[in-house]
């Protein structure tokens, strides 16, 4: 068990800024759904504790929680939630260090989760759609920043082609 724990750590400090982004979201996976069985036999109402990570559509409520504009963005809490976003993280990420530093990955995956928090909070305080469940809405996921990722790729190299899985080259 010592070893798995060791090689963890190894891999983690010898990998680049996307194995260390993957790494954080799954671990802090990991532990938020541990948590969760722990509080669940102990009969602790556990779901609140998300909310002090959760970015919240309220302004006033982010006065309190400063911190959730970083933390949502690795805060995961389905199984295909964090699936999919690290499987877009892993492969447009790896695309996008062809191009560009594991510095520029890092700024953009955090500028792009910070862009998608104001956006998120924006959107809900300004259309009148949103005005029922604003004080009562909550982001979380990586979406925004691994879309951020894969716009810039996207947007870099217009004419590059891959091969999809079952569809072929495009």
């Amino acid at each position: 068990m010592e070893s798995i724990f060791t090689n963890l750590k190894n891999t983690f400090r010898a990998g680049n800024i996307l194995a260390k982004l993957i790494y954080i979201n799954v671990g802090l996976f990991i532990l938020i759904r541990l948590t969760g069985v722990i509080f669940l036999l102990f009969n602790i109402p556990g779901i609140s504790f998300l909310q002090y990570l959760q970015m919240p559509s309220s302004p006033e409520l982010l006065l309190y929680r400063p911190w959730t504009v970083i933390t949502y963005m690795f805060t995961h809490f389905d199984f295909l939630h964090i699936l999919f976003n690290m499987l877009w993280l892993y492969w447009f990420g790896g695309l996008f260090l062809n191009f560009f530093s594991e510095r520029q990955l890092g700024g953009l995956y955090l500028l792009g989760g910070i862009a998608g928090a104001v956006l998120f909070m924006l959107a809900y305080n300004i259309f009148p759609y949103f005005q029922t469940v604003a004080s009562s809405s909550y982001l979380m996921g990586a979406s925004a920043s691994v879309m951020a990722i894969v716009f810039a790729v996207s947007f870099y190299r217009k004419d590059l082609e891959i091969n999809l899985f079952l569809i072929g080259r495009i």
